[in-house]
């Protein structure tokens, strides 16, 4: 509303260009006179992928504004703000539920601490979109480590077409300038469905993670491979399950009534809850199935009987993105960094008698 000084004239609203117009103050300002989206004028600002003609429009409104991005970084006389951002983009309750998650968090937030550098952590309370344009538009996290479970992910896609330092915990392979850190879980996945048909199961079956992230895919491919490999047969042997326990009981229900002598779960909260339903059948495990999971999570062990599955190191995968971050921001210029990291197979009394490693 305008103001009516005292020699009759109306005062007017400056955006420092002499334009008159109102002072281009947020990004939703700018988005107005670029006349695009707040999300676009974001990726515009941080180098994210829109189209020349759409680059050129907001520019071009930025170059007749005052506007100023970033502000906050560029009070900063090193240039870097001591913060990185942790994006884990599930239901925050899953967090402190999923040992998985919380474990991965403590090997970040221990890296992170060795160097006193703080954590600004961003969960699914947001959109993808929403959670990217945040972080782009805010320009005070350093770099950025986000878990890449999905393989189609706009959240990831959008951090990488980005020029803030990411590093991803979960593989990348066909973007060449994408730093991640993960494991080899066709191998793994290959390792131990073969553990199974070495100790004699020749209908094994297999519940999936989650169809279309990259730790389901794999571990289904090394699965697959596995028993091509030994000549056995996958018809009706297959069924999709979601990394949770309840889908484990599920699974393990369906396949039961196909025959099964042995099972290999995607996870091991899967394998805890076929083992539930194997119980429920009547059956013993490993007397009649022969029962694996993946991750060796701390429960594994404690099972009755204890689980035999692939250890993957889950804290060590958060500690090693932490220092691959580092090292990206110590040399931007020395390309992506790629970490896979060993993992272990670990026998336990769910397959065979005794505790062996192999």
């Amino acid at each position: 509303m305008s103001r009516t000084p005292s020699n009759g004239t109306k005062a007017s609203s400056s955006n420092g260009t002499g334009t008159g117009t109102a002072p281009v103050r947020t990004l939703d300002d700018l988005a107005a006179l670029s006349g695009v989206s707040r999300a676009t004028v974001s990726r515009v600002i941080n180098g994210g992928p829109v189209s020349e003609a759409t680059r050129r429009r907001v520019q071009t409104a930025l170059e007749g504004t005052n506007y100023r991005p970033n502000a906050a970084a560029r009070t900063l006389a090193s240039g870097r703000s001591g913060v990185v951002g942790v994006v884990m983009h599930l239901d925050p309750h899953m967090l402190f539920r999923d040992p998985y998650f919380s474990q991965l968090l403590q090997g970040m937030s221990d890296a992170l601490s060795e160097q006193a550098i703080g954590m600004m952590l961003w969960l699914g309370n947001r959109s993808k979109e929403e959670t990217l344009d945040h972080i782009l538009w805010m320009g005070l996290l350093d770099g950025v480590i986000a878990t890449a479970h999905e393989q189609e992910d706009r959240l990831v896609d959008g951090l990488l077409a980005s020029s803030l330092p990411t590093v991803l915990v979960g593989h990348r392979r066909a973007d060449p300038a994408a730093s991640y850190v993960d494991v080899d879980h066709v191998h793994a996945a290959d390792t131990i469905t073969t553990h199974l048909v070495t100790i004699g199961r020749r209908r094994i079956g297999h519940i999936t993670g989650r169809r279309g992230t990259v730790a389901g895919e794999d571990r289904l491919a090394g699965y697959l491979r596995a028993m091509r490999r030994a000549g056995l047969r996958t018809d009706a042997l297959i069924v999709d399950g979601d990394f949770n326990k309840a889908s484990g009981t599920a699974g393990a229900l369906e396949l039961l009534d196909r025959g099964i002598d042995g099972l290999f779960c995607a996870n091991d909260a899967m394998a805890d809850g076929a083992l539930e339903a194997i119980r429920v059948r009547g059956l013993r495990v490993p007397d009649d199935v022969a029962l694996a999971g993946f991750d060796d999570l701390d429960f594994a062990a404690q099972l009755d009987p204890p689980l035999t599955t692939i250890r993957q190191g889950v804290r060590q995968l958060g500690t090693e993105a932490a220092l691959t971050l580092f090292q990206l921001l110590k040399d931007p210029a020395g390309g992506p960094r790629r970490v896979i990291l060993p993992t272990e197979l670990v026998i336990r009394q769910s397959t065979v008698g005794g505790v062996q490693r192999a």
